[in-house]
């Protein structure tokens, strides 16, 4: 009881930092939608992702998290300028005891220039719609509270004008994409030299979200982001550091860190089928809130990825450290929209 009265407590004083926060995920590098539209279409030519996420649940009701995206190439063997990519995205919010949910579908298209064989630069458009809705019947207001107990009969005195909103969201993207596999069916597994780059500005439109009918608006969300995987020559390892900052009002959020990857099976050398294995491990840090223990598995198209949060900041004193767990699912493939040249190597 006490360490949720001191999470409570921890929320009011950092209230001014909390309001209208979007959603994030640790495993960033797995969740590429989330952070750009502009990132349909980069390295793989269809990439499918879902991940989930569930953190404090030490406090009681747990914040969770599912999100689903997907993003393809369209045309890119008939451009020889550069080439068209689509892409999805859907999730849901679910936070605390109020059950503040969030809701959201998006589409978008994006437009990828190449800027010679490896290179490109690609500038998005998405737009969606969102939902947002509270249970007014599971808060508890102060005025409930008499003489020291509590009753949910106690007339709260709040007037909430609607508990369901919905609105219109847009979000633009641009993002640098360098891969020495593009083109090529097969490149030497010590070779392999794939990154990008990307600012992504959400919330371009400003939407209204409150409930109280006071004509709140959602500040722009700014993401600076960039990832990068690097084979080390002549054995089977690969590193994969990157980043992710969000800047949101008076808020920022800086998420940095890497991974390493050990080859376990190379790809196939004559085929366009992904059927290589590989294992990854790697730690990340959410500057003055949690370090983030990171694991991927990788074999023929998928990718299953896993996370864990543990607290730094001060909520330390409530969580026990126990901060957030995630599970991301990956999906890569050719799609039949795509035609890839065929160069073997």
């Amino acid at each position: 009881m006490m360490r949720r009265i001191f999470f409570i407590a921890l929320l009011f004083m950092s209230m001014t930092k909390i309001v209208a926060q979007d959603i994030h995920f640790s495993q960033f590098y797995l969740a590429p939608l989330v952070q750009n539209p502009a990132m349909a279409g980069t390295i793989n030519n269809f990439e499918g992702n879902v991940n989930h996420r569930k953190q404090w649940a030490a406090l009681g009701a747990p914040f969770v998290t599912t999100a689903a995206s997907a993003g393809l190439k369209l045309n890119a063997g008939k451009m020889k300028k550069g080439h068209w990519a689509a892409g999805g995205l859907f999730y849901t919010d679910r936070a605390g005891d109020g059950g503040l949910k969030t809701t959201q579908g998006n589409l978008g298209i994006t437009y990828h220039v190449k800027l010679d064989k490896y290179q490109k630069l690609g500038l998005a458009l998405q737009g969606g719609f969102m939902q947002r809705s509270v249970s007014i019947s599971n808060l508890q207001w102060a005025s409930q509270y008499v003489n020291g107990s509590y009753s949910a009969a106690n007339a709260s005195g709040e007037m909430l004008q609607e508990n369901t909103i919905g609105l219109f969201d847009l979000t633009s993207g641009i993002v640098y994409t360098f891969n020495n596999t593009a083109d090529l069916i097969k490149v030497t597994s010590n070779n392999f030299r794939q990154g990008t780059l990307g600012l992504a500005m959400h919330h371009l439109n400003r939407p209204m979200y409150g409930f109280m009918g006071t004509g709140d608006r959602l500040h722009i969300r700014y993401v600076l982001h960039g990832d990068f995987l690097y084979s080390l020559k002549n054995t089977p390892l690969a590193v994969h550091p990157g980043f992710m900052i969000h800047r949101q009002a008076t808020n920022t959020e800086y998420l940095f860190g890497s991974m390493i990857r050990y080859e376990l099976l190379a790809n196939s050398k004559y085929t366009g089928n992904y059927r290589g294995a590989g294992i990854s491990a790697g730690t990340y840090y959410r500057w003055n809130d949690a370090i983030i223990f990171s694991a991927m598995v990788e074999f023929s198209n998928y990718s299953i990825g896993f996370s864990y949060d543990l607290t730094t900041s001060s909520l330390r004193a409530a969580n026990a450290g126990r901060g957030g767990m995630e599970i991301c699912l990956r999906y890569v493939s050719q799609n039949p929209y795509f035609r890839q040249t065929r160069i073997f190597k």
